[in-house]
């Protein structure tokens, strides 16, 4: 699966979710809170959606969230992306 690297406004909603939540739950509602002086209902929504569907936000139950660590995520990205360019690297070797 070749994934994207995250955008800066994505960045910084994780940062910012992060910076108060940590490793506890947080629901809808409270990431609202939070990002809504920033940004619009819309775009919270869309990004949080997209993030989970990355697995940088787990979904806990239907109405409650976790994020994993940024670390863990680069791991994921970084190795599925190391894994094609030793492939691509091969081939025109």
């Amino acid at each position: 699966m070749i994934m994207r690297w995250l955008k800066k406004r994505e960045i910084v909603i994780y940062y910012l979710l992060y910076r108060k939540f940590k490793n506890d739950k947080f629901n809808i509602g409270l990431a609202l809170d939070t990002l809504s002086p920033y940004f619009s209902k819309k775009v919270i929504k869309n990004t949080l959606k997209y993030m989970v569907k990355l697995g940088l936000i787990v979904k806990v139950n239907e109405l409650e969230y976790r994020l994993i660590s940024f670390d863990e995520y680069l791991s994921i990205v970084s190795y599925e992306y190391l894994k094609r360019r030793l492939t691509l690297r091969h081939k025109t070797q």
